[in-house]
């Protein structure tokens, strides 16, 4: 099972505490999350084979990920 890491930056510095949701399009479609940064600016989410979607910071769209493509998100505030 492949993790999607995100990391959220202010300033280039981690960013704790921000809200991360991710949308799964496709036949999974819906929302995993909300999960918080943590004090490393990170969230993580588990994700099936094949999933993408968008990733979402305190309701705001911020990039896409894929499974197979796009699983390291960094999202500069």
């Amino acid at each position: 099972m492949p993790t999607v890491k995100v990391t959220v930056l202010r300033d280039n510095e981690p960013a704790e505490g921000h809200r991360v949701t991710l949308e799964v399009s496709g036949v999974s479609h819906g929302m995993l999350g909300p999960e918080s940064t943590d004090s490393g600016g990170v969230a993580e989410f588990d994700v099936d084979d094949g999933e993408e979607g968008k990733v979402y910071v305190d309701g705001t769209y911020e990039a896409d990920w894929g499974s197979y493509s796009r699983s390291d998100i960094t999202v500069n505030l």
